[in-house]
């Protein structure tokens, strides 16, 4: 008698494991056939006019550096990075699990070659809501949850007029494996935009909000939980960044703190940094072991106008301070000297 019923509780067990296991099946089935919950790509056919083309080839290699994700790097590393132009827009790797990444992170080709076949709708809504042509969830490292959403769509369709121009680059990258949850977890991160204007330049804070947003100033230099999502005090830095000769940069405290941030960096300093940082300067730097390095695109920011770049240390003195020091390099240990 107990025999049989330690059977009966042995098939209740196993009834009950498979009713939940189908409970789990048909909840994530129910996940993927309902989220994302985007609307359909916009009817959009750009003119792409010459005034638009310009307009984007400045946001994608300068104000929303674009191509420090999108582009392959040339090779031997340098500081802060020096990008290919001759491969621009190919795509490139960002990253794997040596890196602190979930898996190996590709930013995807997205020249004529692999967006040919997309209607410009589909890309604008991919720059904006973060799905691909037909509406899965493009992978939350490109930030359209915080920073491409609030795009102003003039914006958003002068980046779309400009990918068009670029050469077509034959290149084609291995598929991400995201492991669960993060799959099911990214149909609930890509949603609608919600598009702001573009403050003109009477109004230099809020042009600057904007610009720190959208050029993801705020993405960096906020310091983020294990799940990506920002846990620090907005702009006060230390986000960690593994970088390619080992070792990790930190993004700085961008505040008006005196002692750990920007309080004492005056307009024309802040702008001057970012000038004395272009390619042909970067170019003539080759961080050996130890050395400091980083990760902040300074050679794609360096071609901000001066109205631009002041309008984000506009912005930024209206922070509140925040005492945050950081150590925005570290050598591998085994490479410190």
């Amino acid at each position: 008698m107990q025999r049989g019923l330690m059977m009966s509780v042995g098939r209740i067990a196993i009834w009950a494991g498979a009713a939940l296991l189908a409970l789990v099946v048909v909840a994530v089935s129910a996940i993927f056939l309902v989220f994302p919950r985007v609307s359909a790509a916009p009817d959009l056919k750009l003119a792409a006019t010459p005034e638009q083309v310009a307009r984007g080839d400045y946001l994608f290699n300068h104000q929303f550096a674009c191509v420090g994700c999108h582009t392959p790097e040339l090779e031997p590393h340098r500081f802060s990075r020096l990008f290919d132009k001759a491969r621009l827009g190919a795509g490139r790797h960002m990253g794997g699990p040596a890196d602190g990444m979930p898996a190996e992170i590709y930013a995807p080709n997205i020249t004529p070659t692999a967006l040919g076949g997309w209607t410009d709708g589909e890309i604008y809504r991919a720059i904006v809501s973060g799905v691909d042509k037909d509406g899965r969830p493009l992978f939350a490292m490109m930030p359209y949850p915080s920073s491409y959403r609030i795009m102003d769509p003039e914006d958003v369709k002068a980046l779309v007029a400009y990918l068009r121009t670029l050469a077509p680059q034959p290149v084609t990258l291995p598929a991400m494996q995201l492991p669960m949850p993060i799959p099911i977890a990214m149909r609930f991160v890509a949603k609608d935009p919600a598009p702001e204007t573009r403050p003109d330049g009477k109004d230099e804070v809020a042009l600057g909000r904007y610009l720190a947003i959208t050029g993801s100033c705020f993405e960096c230099h906020t310091k983020r939980n294990d799940r990506g999502e920002p846990a620090g005090t907005p702009y006060a830095g230390g986000n960690v960044f593994a970088l390619p000769a080992g070792g990790v940069a930190r993004s700085a405290n961008l505040t008006p703190d005196a002692e750990t941030g920007l309080g004492n960096m005056t307009r024309a300093a802040f702008i001057d940094r970012f000038r004395s940082r272009t390619p042909e300067e970067m170019a003539k730097i080759a961080p050996e072991a130890g050395d400091m390095d980083t990760e902040m695109p300074w050679t794609a920011y360096s071609g901000m106008t001066d109205a631009d770049l002041g309008a984000i240390y506009a912005y930024l003195r209206t922070l509140p301070p925040a005492h945050a020091a950081v150590v925005t390099y570290e050598a591998a240990p085994e490479k410190q000297r």
